[in-house]
């Protein structure tokens, strides 16, 4: 199997709750045999000369958990990573986090993500569109310079090993969205690519998707984007009207934005969106991350779409590896 000098220098940063989730949930017994698995998937991607990614020990080993350490689903999600940056070079190419147009985005707070987990140990990502003026994404920033935000954010938060094990809630607040908001940033052709994305590339468990104040046309836009949906995904959305008492129930308050909070509490909390996102923009300032993202979003790594072969599907797949 193709082992790098760095695989035994691996030390895992989960704390003792996500050690027992990887082992139970995931198939990670252990350090050999997670070594082992890395050590597989590095030697299958070597042999696919039509896919250039990195070997690091660190980034295969996010999509093996994503995966339940499954090769072939493994193997599919990594190709898939790769496939969406290169059919979609104006999302994922030459993102640097010090962009002024990206930081002025992130900095509007439609996207705000509290480095606390929720009480299941869950990164939660909190969308609320109607923070975008849509004069200054149409005009200014437009609307590929969001999404090529939105999937820094989404690479940014996947770094974190407590969270790949124990996963991703999105919170949509659809407060104040409009029908201009949809069709100028989740049109068909966005919504697919950013689905896409999400369900099949995204090397992260995505855990639920809860809805709050759902706007009037909201069924219009679900048929739209129905047929988009994994079922998974569709079990795991959850909608919530104008209440928040199911979402305090299900990811606690400690973990929600002021906002979010009713007058009264007095608990632990993770305060304002706007503090939340200064927090985010300053880790993602940190050289050892801008390196990180620049290096990933450079033209070096992507797939050869014409050199992939149709006939290169791995027929098998293991979901651990027992050794004597």
């Amino acid at each position: 199997m193709a082992s790098e000098k760095d695989d035994i220098k691996f030390v895992s940063k989960l704390n003792e709750e996500s050690q027992k989730k990887a082992k139970k949930e995931l198939n990670e017994l252990n350090d050999t045999d997670r070594i082992l698995a890395v050590q597989s998937f590095r030697q299958w991607v070597l042999q696919q000369k039509w896919l250039k990614t990195p070997t690091e020990f660190e980034f295969l080993l996010r999509f093996l958990r994503a995966r339940k350490f499954s090769q072939l689903e493994a193997r599919k999600t990594l190709e898939n990573y790769w496939t969406c940056k290169t059919k979609t070079p104006e999302w994922y190419r030459n993102v640097d986090p010090s962009e002024p147009a990206i930081q002025e985005i992130i900095k509007t707070g439609f996207y705000v993500v509290p480095k606390e987990l929720d009480k299941h140990g869950r990164r939660v990502i909190i969308e609320k569109l109607a923070r975008l003026d849509l004069n200054d994404v149409k005009k200014k920033w437009g609307v590929d310079n969001v999404f090529r935000a939105i999937t820094l954010i989404c690479d940014w938060a996947n770094r974190d090993e407590n969270i790949q094990v124990n996963g991703i809630v999105v919170f949509i607040d659809n407060t104040d969205v409009t029908m201009g908001h949809m069709m100028t940033l989740w049109n068909q052709e966005n919504g697919k690519r950013i689905m896409q994305f999400y369900q099949n590339s995204l090397p992260a468990r995505m855990k639920g998707l809860h809805l709050y104040n759902e706007p009037s046309f909201f069924d219009a836009m679900y048929a739209l984007f129905s047929p988009l949906m994994k079922q998974k995904t569709k079990d795991r959305m959850f909608l919530h009207g104008r209440r928040l008492t199911k979402v305090y129930e299900e990811i606690g308050m400690s973990v929600l934005p002021d906002e979010y909070l009713p007058d009264d509490y007095e608990g632990p909390n993770v305060g304002s969106c706007e503090k939340i996102v200064e927090e985010m923009l300053a880790d993602m300032q940190s050289n050892d991350f801008r390196e990180y993202i620049k290096h990933l979003s450079s033209d070096e790594y992507g797939v050869d779409l014409k050199a992939r072969k149709n006939d290169d599907t791995p027929v098998a797949s293991f979901r651990k590896l027992n050794v004597d």
